[in-house]
Parts: C-alpha cells; structure tokens; sequence
C-alpha cells in the first residue's frame, strides 16, 4: 500500500484489536476507512452531495447506505461478512482512489471498483453470443425509448436486467424484444409466460434482425453499450451502467467480443393478440392439456410474412429505434 493508506500489517492490527476505529485517507472528498467490530461492520465513508444517486451493489455482503457524519452527508460502503474484511480492504482504497484521485463520483467509482473486482474472480472470459445478440436488440430499443421518452423514462422501463417478465414497461403496453440474426424473422421464446399479457395491459413483440459487418459499419456490443451510455447524465447514466452490468457484462469482455452487427432490414412489432402465433396456457387447458406438466417450455416462432398492425402506438414505433 502506499502513503495515502496504512499498510495491510497496520490494517490487521487494528482490526485484531477489536475496538472502533476511524482511518482518515487524505484528500478531497473527505473519506475515511472505518472499523465497527461489534456490528461487524468495514466500511469507507465518503462525503457527498446531498442530492447525490446512492447506488445499490446489488451484492449480499457489500452494500451501500446514506450516512450524516459530523454533520455531513457521507456514502458509505459496506462489508458486513467479517471473512471477507481483508481481503476487501484493498477495494474499499481503490473506491476512495478513484474518487479523490480521478475525480469519478462515488457511485461511478463505486461501480467500477466492483467491476474490476468482478472481472478478476469471474471464470468467464466471454458471453454467449446468443446473450450477445439479444443484448443488442435491448439497447436498439432503449436507443430508441430514450430519443422519445427521454433518458429517467427510458432506463426505468428496462425491466430485462432485473428478471421481470417482460423487458420493458411502458407507460401504456409491456414489450418483450427479441432479435435474431436468421435470413427469416424467427425468434426463440423461452416460456409460456414470455407472451402472455398482463392483465389490463397490451403486450408488443418487437423483432430485430441483424447481420455481421465488415470493420467500417454496424455496432460491436461495447461501442453500442457507450453510445447509449452518452445519451445519459447523473443518477440515470448510474443505473443503466448498473443494469448493463446485471445483464453479465464486464468491461474486459470488450478486448474479446469484436463482432460488429448492423440490421439486416427495418425492426418490426407486433401486438400479442388471440391470433398471435405462441403456446398460451389458456388454449392448452382449454385442449384438455395438464399444462402444470409442463416443466419447460422452448419454442421457436416464425413471423416472415406476417404484417405489423395498421396502427402502431407512438411509443412502439419509437423503441423500434429504427
């Protein structure tokens, strides 16, 4: 460790001698390492902006809280799984490196602590290109929200990242994006629950097509993931870097994922009506299927040839993103 922080020798001493300790680290925000054993807690406090995005790790054992010190809104991160106290000493220095030493913003910091970290431990070197693909066609779409609905609306309607049943909520429709690079519009669907509406609210497949491109055109994945990122200030650019991140992926992957993509012609929706071409529960139940029998579903639709609805609400033609 350097000047600016007490040595790993130092650190152990303090932490075996079981008492509270504050650790200053000098600059500009103030920030400091502190030691709470009978929590047990390890954690760096940075001061902040009161109007400052506390981000969420979206971790078990690292988290992050509001704090007033000394009369003074702090960050505070958090390690509160006393196994892992010395070996994330040297990240919690890291986070306060990169605040008072780059100038980054605690949650930006933050994050790409916690990414690098990630990065290291991960087994992964990659993503599937089918993750690849699929992530392409959510960004398209978020693109394309975030020129019509504006960036916060935008970010908040990206629902995939965080598991819910279809990837974006919009004020007035759910939609569920799927993008493949077939000749033919032809998309996996992964569950009976993946076209199924939600009560009261229309439900729209947007169909993306890509194809490979040379080295001059088209979008890699990472140019894509920044183009959109560059669109974005404050606390919503922080949660669409944390939600890219919950799609599992890591800045390393860029050095390795270098095939670029552009469409292979214009994106397409469709409303998810009766008369849409999927496996609904209802239909089969009504067949005399047991469809609880059912423990996993995969199918793949083929939607060549069938015409968009006359009338496309506004806000579908703009995640089409075109």
């Amino acid at each position: 460790m350097d000047s600016r922080h007490h040595s790993t020798e130092s650190f152990e001493r303090y932490l075996g001698s079981h008492v509270p300790v504050d650790l200053p680290i000098h600059g500009t925000p103030t920030t400091s390492v502190f030691i709470r054993p009978s929590k047990p807690e390890l954690g760096v406090r940075i001061e902040i902006d009161p109007s400052a995005y506390i981000p969420d790790t979206g971790l078990n054992n690292i988290v992050t809280r509001p704090a007033v010190h000394r009369g003074r809104p702090h960050l505070e991160v958090v390690v509160v799984e006393t196994s892992l106290f010395r070996a994330a000493y040297p990240v919690l220095c890291s986070t306060a490196d990169r605040v008072q030493l780059d100038g980054m913003e605690p949650a930006a910091a933050l994050r790409e602590t916690l990414s690098d970290l990630t990065s290291l431990l991960r087994e992964a070197e990659s993503i599937s290109m089918e993750r690849e693909i699929g992530l392409m066609g959510e960004l398209l779409t978020l693109r394309g929200l975030i020129a019509s609905l504006g960036g916060p609306a935008a970010v908040e309607a990206w629902r995939g990242p965080n598991g819910e049943e279809h990837d974006f909520g919009l004020p007035d429709a759910d939609v569920e994006v799927k993008t493949t690079i077939s000749e033919r519009r032809a998309h996996w669907i992964e569950s009976f629950t993946q076209l199924q509406p939600s009560a009261g609210r229309p439900l729209w497949l947007l169909s993306h097509q890509l194809t490979g491109t040379g080295t001059e055109f088209g979008w890699t994945l990472a140019e894509l993931i920044d183009e959109v990122a560059s669109t974005l200030t404050g606390r919503t650019h922080d949660e669409y870097r944390v939600k890219v991140s919950k799609t599992g992926w890591r800045e390393a992957h860029a050095l390795r994922i270098r095939s670029r993509w552009e469409r292979r012609q214009e994106s397409a929706a469709f409303e998810v009506t009766s008369r849409f071409p999927r496996l609904a529960p209802e239909a089969l139940q009504r067949a005399g299927f047991a469809v609880d029998r059912f423990i996993q579903v995969r199918y793949r639709i083929d939607l060549d040839g069938i015409a968009s609805p006359d009338v496309i609400p506004a806000a579908i033609i703009a995640a089409l993103g075109s």
